[in-house]
């Protein structure tokens, strides 16, 4: 298991046919760490080793962490806003 930005988060390797692999990223509730949150799975994409695979799975995580992070700072802020001006 790795951390980013608080978040338990896995990159998983699974295997397909052929000796190549596919990757599947899992993100945990930051409270609890056993609540899955997110599964991020890239079934076109494939990879030659393991390692690439979850290498690119934990990728996935960070980037829907950012994402969805920044979306709801940017909610939280509009909100404030909106409450100042009323």
């Amino acid at each position: 298991m790795h951390q980013y930005r608080n978040y338990p988060v896995y990159g998983i390797a699974v295997p397909g046919p052929e000796k190549e692999w596919h990757c599947r990223g899992l993100i945990f509730e930051p409270e609890d760490k056993v609540t899955e949150i997110k599964r991020l799975e890239s079934p076109d994409l494939t990879f030659t080793t393991k390692k690439k695979a979850e290498e690119h799975a934990l990728k996935l995580c960070r980037t829907w962490i950012d994402e969805h992070k920044a979306g709801v700072e940017s909610r939280v802020a509009q909100s404030l806003a909106t409450a100042v001006e009323t």
